[in-house]
């Protein structure tokens, strides 16, 4: 960890408002200028346990949520010793080595080396304001953001825009903050990280948002989800801003339902989106399968986290690539996209709107809890695109065949109701123009030929991606590759190995099926290819094996939790020296 940069933990029990205080300090990075990069630990209660939420600032680039932990806010002592002990390890989380903030009124604990106990009169404080407890947390963070030297005008923007239509709640916080403030000012010493505020403010964004945004921006007029963590993220925002976008948000009984009510908004020409996690996609399966054989555009959104059954709700995996890869019997053409940050969760996004409809077949994009709830600065999103609904057939089109065997495998397809384009469409297998010809004593070439149809979609599909994203790979002994959510702290492994001149790069795979082959020219040369992913059984080092046969090396993680870079560097250089 730099010394241009901080990381900041707020600590707690689930119901003492950890996560509304970790994202209240968030913002007001953000808003001085400082590039964010968050992680939310917390567990699947209402009340009670431990949470934590955790933030990296920076005037630099940050990528991942760090190592390293510079400040610590708590509400209680489980907070202090849990966060304070190097015995304690949660899922590579580091221990403080810095200042810990907590109420005076905590005692009981070991001093280590290392910690500035920081004990302020935090329930006293906010006392005085007002008579709800969860005001210490406001008192706290603005005895941090003293210690670090943040602008206390930022910090009161923030609080006035999160109590926005309580004004009178807004400013018994902004006044129990400014004490906060005030007491840490007069009674510690401030902690120079050297940061640099610019006070320039930069977005700070969600995976879950910047999924549902850039599915408006790619045209969305319809989502139907039923809510599932971690997907319901992109869900509720949608939700929230259902009015001001124009769209129709319905969470109907079940996901069975949200993915046919999907499929057909889109047999309507509506642009329609449904989205779950793993156990409610797998209940989409057989849904997925008729848009495939109907042809029928649409986009899936698969938030993974760890399985089987419902696993870990609240923490984090790459579980579910065998399960997208393979959904729903026989084959058929399909789209898989995973975005490795907040900002290629809305252009993914947006880009398969447009995908679904021109190669008229199911896209799936995929993130993980890790991705879709962690939030990111960003400095904008470019808005200009032009949608496509791919080749749509003109009323009273001549000789019209809804699946016309063409070059592309790409058929022109009718919306119900044009004039003169009366069409049969079924979830059997059929000829050119809609019949079925599923009947045993059916002419085998017309199966063949619907299937080859289909299937040159993905042909066409490959020729127009784009080239794979590398980090340092061109001078690299050893080819790192990625998926996902992975990017950022793969990228900054490699920085780590690489300042011990140690020569790592990165393949970075955003488009997981089907797969671009310049990969495999990318990796051609390397001593050796590692594949970085949090599942147990490398489901997508096996596809890539699979893909282009070649030999590679496994570094995975599957206890809930993300990768931390300097836990990640350590062993990608452990597999490194492991040779073959």
């Amino acid at each position: 960890m730099t010394k241009s940069e901080v990381v900041v933990r707020v600590a707690g029990a689930a119901g003492e408002g950890v996560q509304s205080a970790g994202l209240i300090v968030a913002k007001t990075f953000a808003r001085s200028g400082l590039n964010v990069v968050t992680y939310n630990y917390y567990q699947d209660i209402v009340r009670g346990g431990q949470s934590w939420y955790q933030i990296r600032a920076s005037h630099e680039k940050v990528m991942s949520q760090g190592d390293g932990l510079d400040l610590l806010i708590t509400m209680n002592i489980d907070g202090l010793v849990r966060h304070t002990n190097p015995e304690i390890n949660e899922g590579g989380a580091s221990p403080l080595q810095g200042v810990a903030i907590f109420d005076k009124s905590i005692s009981g604990y070991k001093q280590q080396t290392g910690v500035n106990y920081c004990a302020m009169p935090l329930s006293e404080i906010a006392s005085k304001h007002s008579k709800v407890s969860l005001m210490k947390n406001t008192v706290a963070i603005g005895g941090a953001m003293a210690a670090l030297g943040v602008d206390f005008e930022t910090l009161a923007g923030v609080i006035r825009d999160t109590f926005g239509k309580k004004g009178e709640v807004a400013e018994q916080n902004v006044s129990a903050a400014r004490d906060g403030y005030d007491y840490y000012v007069s009674n510690f010493k401030k902690i120079d990280k050297n940061l640099k505020f610019s006070n320039q403010r930069k977005y700070l964004v969600g995976g879950g948002e910047a999924i549902g945004l850039g599915a408006v921006s790619g045209g969305l007029k319809m989502y139907i989800g039923y809510p599932m963590t971690p997907a319901s993220s992109a869900l509720d925002y949608l939700a929230s801003h259902a009015v001001k976008f124009g769209l129709f948000v319905k969470v109907p009984e079940d996901e069975i339902s949200a993915i046919n009510m999907a499929i057909g908004a889109n047999y309507a020409g509506v642009r329609a989106m449904t989205g779950s996690s793993g156990g409610g996609f797998s209940l989409m399966v057989e849904a997925l399968g008729m848009a495939g054989m109907m042809e029928i555009p649409l986009v899936v959104y698969e938030a993974q986290r760890p399985g089987p059954s419902t696993g870990l709700p609240t923490k984090m995996e790459q579980g579910d690539l065998n399960l997208v890869y393979g959904a729903s019997q026989g084959d058929f053409p399909r789209i898989i996209l995973a975005p490795g940050n907040v900002e290629e969760c809305f252009y993914l996004t947006r880009e398969a709107m447009n995908l679904a409809e021109e190669y008229q077949t199911p896209v799936i994009v995929m993130s993980d809890l890790y991705l879709s709830e962690h939030y990111e600065t960003l400095d904008g999103f470019d808005f200009n695109f032009k949608i496509d609904h791919g080749k749509r057939a003109k009323d009273g089109q001549s000789g019209f065949k809804r699946y016309e065997y063409t070059q592309d495998g790409i058929s022109y397809r009718a919306i119900p109701g044009q004039p003169g384009l009366m069409h049969n469409e079924d979830s059997d297998e059929h000829g050119e123009t809609g019949e079925v010809v599923s009947d045993a004593e059916t002419d085998p070439k017309l199966r063949i030929a619907a299937m080859e149809k289909r299937m040159r979609k993905m042909q066409n599909y490959i020729k127009k991606m784009p080239p794979t994203k590398t980090y340092l790979l061109d001078d690299a002994d050893y080819a790192i590759v990625q998926w996902g959510s992975t990017r950022g702290v793969v990228e900054e492994a490699i920085n780590i190995l690489r300042a011990k001149n140690i020569k790592a790069g990165a393949v970075e795979v955003n488009r997981v099926f089907p797969m671009n082959p310049d990969i495999k020219n990318l990796l051609s040369g390397k001593k050796k290819v590692i594949v970085v992913e949090n599942n147990y059984t490398g489901q997508f080092n096996r596809l890539l094996k699979t893909e282009f046969l070649i030999k590679t090396s496994l570094v995975h993680k599957f206890d809930g939790e993300a990768f931390y870079p300097g836990q990640l560097a350590e062993e990608i250089q452990e597999e490194i020296k492991r040779g073959d």
